[in-house]
């Protein structure tokens, strides 16, 4: 009796997480944020013998496997100064607040500098 609820059980979730994993493609992603970044991105992972195995709002990951053990993981920035969110911008691979400097006119400090 477990054994027949156990089986459609773990069907579910297996296509659920197939599912789940296919919605988290990091070049879908990124041509979220701008069309053609997902290529861009991929081609700068495929030049080093890479894939592109994650993206956020100001970095991607590139991952080679060398072996059969061995992955080597690396980390890129998207330029300092790059819009991420609102009122907020990439500063050192992470999304950072605008800070602004309160004179006439309104301006800003940006890390890209």
């Amino acid at each position: 009796m477990i054994r027949m609820m156990l089986l459609p059980l773990l069907v579910v979730l297996l296509a659920a997480s197939g599912y789940l994993h296919a919605a988290h493609d990091p070049k879908q992603e990124a041509d979220k944020c701008s069309p053609r970044l997902g290529n861009h991105i991929t081609g700068v992972c495929s030049s080093s013998g890479a894939t592109l195995s994650s993206f956020s709002d100001c970095h991607f990951i590139c991952e080679k496997k060398d072996g059969k053990s061995t992955i080597t993981r690396t980390k890129h920035y998207l330029p300092p100064g790059l819009p991420c969110g609102k009122c907020m911008e990439c500063c050192v691979g992470e999304c950072t607040p605008i800070n602004f400097n309160f004179r006439n006119p309104l301006s800003l400090k940006s890390c890209a500098k």
